[in-house]
């Protein structure tokens, strides 16, 4: 019973299918709500499975430094953006989002103009694109 409150409040994971963002089994063309925090990671597969990874960008699963790993050049850098989506539910609900290297500029050049204090208050269109076969994503502030 107490474990099932912890339960209610899971964040949601966002996944791509085509040129649509998949929460479940919906798909959207755009996500909207707030970025609450960013996170630098990074990511290493062998044969599709998911091998080795560093939820700091600094330091791998075994606590390996990521800077002296022969592997190093085999991750893939990622950016989780940890977010309340509007429109998914009566309230604002969190979510994950992962983006790679593709759209560091687009979220450098949004961050920039928002002091860090100010992310969390300042709403976000999120827009999924593919050009060349590769993915990436725009972020547009809106009032």
């Amino acid at each position: 019973m107490i474990s099932e409150l912890f339960r209610d409040d899971q964040p949601l994971f966002v996944g791509f299918s085509d040129d649509c963002f998949l929460i479940g089994n919906a798909r959207r063309d755009q996500l909207r709500g707030v970025i609450t925090d960013y996170l630098p990671m990074r990511k290493r597969f062998v044969s599709r499975r998911l091998a080795c990874w560093s939820m700091d960008g600094i330091s791998g699963r075994h606590g390996q430094r990521c800077s002296l790993c022969r592997d190093r050049w085999h991750c893939t850098e990622r950016i989780r953006l940890m977010m309340l989506l509007e429109d998914i539910s009566p309230v604002p609900r969190p979510a994950v989002l992962e983006i790679g290297y593709a759209s560091f500029d687009a979220l450098d050049s949004f961050v920039r103009d928002i002091e860090r204090a100010d992310l969390e208050r300042t709403p976000v269109r999120i827009e999924l694109k593919r050009e060349e076969g590769r993915m990436s994503f725009t972020f547009t502030p809106e009032s």
